[in-house]
């Protein structure tokens, strides 16, 4: 694995809900102003946000609630009561939001994906077909916040993966739309199916659908990695339990070998490839966002000629080992291939450092490289382009001024 990936570790402490899976982002340095910006993308007016610092059983974290009046009884934040305000949205209701949404298409698609598992798994509680599905708690405008945040969070903390802990399942029972169930509830054991779980002492929900849904559709299990910790978070929830009701998440790279950082690393990969003769040219332009969504780290696509003369395309994509199934899925579904093409292959990779550096248009990220003393330093492409959108110039434009800048700080 590459020295330079960047994990994500959710620590279930006192369980995990939507916004406290927001408040330990932000509480681990998530930019809260570009966060809320492209929040606004997705529901423009109608909430509130307005992050502090709480404690819980002596540990200090940040609580993170999205306040929506109309759909702001006890929302599926508040584990201990279950109220049912606001409108019961259908599947199809919340992609056409998500869809509509200002979010880049790798965040509209991780969110999505979060809502398909979702109804799925209503669907087969319910035995009733996806789109008759209507969403109560995680179909209100802040538990779809919460979704779109967590996506939104990946990409501005760079995080290449996510991992979390078994999830805690506490007594008692839990107070829902169609009566009372024992805890957890039947949506959140059907999420859970195959996830490996813990029991807690604990008389009360401490793992909500919506937090089920996002970490079991864009989260891996297992134990904690091994990582270089760069930033550690708690998110806090409105209960109060005896234990602390916190999440934490703890972000940073794969620990190097011994004597590593300056030369390339090694990894493996896999490579999928699919040929395809009978496909429009307009339709690649999605099924690559939906496929990089999935999880590859590249996709790219070269005409070639098949057997009898004809023209085709094989569509190629590189993608982690873990993320071989879903990357396979996503080309399976959104081309009109019938198979998919996969080996595994050896890299070599320069490790990666993270920063943020001052320029006339204020902080940019950027990537620095090193290789046998020399250091190669390049601007984050999102940032550049974030500016020339908000400030209406050139793309070229922005990328000399901010090269400049670098140059004048003594940055490679």
């Amino acid at each position: 694995m590459s020295a330079a990936r960047r994990i994500a570790y959710v620590e279930m402490i006192g369980g995990a809900a939507g916004d406290m899976l927001l408040a330990a982002f932000l509480d681990a340095g998530l930019d809260r102003g570009a966060l809320e910006r492209a929040l606004r993308g997705v529901v423009a007016e109608g909430w509130t946000f307005a992050p502090e610092r709480v404690v819980k059983r002596g540990i200090a974290a940040t609580s993170a609630r999205l306040v929506v009046p109309g759909e702001d009884g006890a929302p599926d934040h508040d584990r201990t009561h279950r109220h049912h305000a606001g409108p019961h949205r259908t599947l199809a209701d919340v992609l056409a939001i998500v869809e509509r949404s200002t979010l880049t298409a790798r965040q509209r698609e991780r969110a999505a994906a979060v809502y398909r598992r979702l109804a799925e798994a209503e669907a087969r509680v319910h035995g009733v077909d996806v789109t008759t599905i209507h969403f109560h708690e995680i179909g209100q405008i802040d538990a779809i916040l919460d979704v779109a945040a967590f996506c939104v969070a990946l990409d501005l903390l760079e995080i290449d993966e996510v991992r979390c802990s078994p999830f805690p399942i506490g007594d008692g029972t839990i107070r829902m739309e169609h009566g009372t169930y024992p805890n957890p509830p039947p949506a959140t054991a059907e999420l859970l199916r195959g996830w490996p779980t813990r029991a807690a002492a604990v008389a009360g929900e401490l793992v909500t659908t919506t937090a089920a849904a996002i970490l079991t559709t864009l989260a891996s299990p297992g134990g904690r990695p091994d990582l270089v910790v760069e930033r550690i978070g708690y998110g806090a929830g409105t209960s109060d339990f005896t234990i602390p009701n916190v999440t934490r998440v703890s972000i940073g790279t794969v620990s190097l070998r011994d004597g590593a950082g300056e030369g390339p690393d090694g990894d493996d990969v896999v490579v999928l490839e699919a040929n395809v003769d009978d496909m429009s040219p307009q339709h690649y332009e999605l099924a690559l966002e939906r496929i990089f969504a999935a999880g590859a780290r590249d996709a790219w696509l070269t005409p070639i000629v098949m057997k009898k003369g004809r023209p085709a395309i094989l569509l190629a994509a590189l993608a982690d080992p873990s993320d071989e199934d879903a990357v396979a899925r996503a080309i399976l579904r959104e081309t009109t291939t019938i198979g998919v093409r996969v080996r595994t292959e050896r890299r070599h990779v320069l490790p990666r450092t993270h920063a943020t550096v001052d320029t006339p248009y204020g902080p940019v990220r950027v990537k620095e490289v090193r290789l046998d003393g020399a250091t190669r330093v390049r601007a984050e492409y999102d940032d550049l382009l974030r500016i020339a959108r908000e400030r209406g110039l050139p793309l070229p434009e922005v990328a000399r001024v901010v090269e400049r800048s670098l140059d004048a700080q003594g940055v490679p």
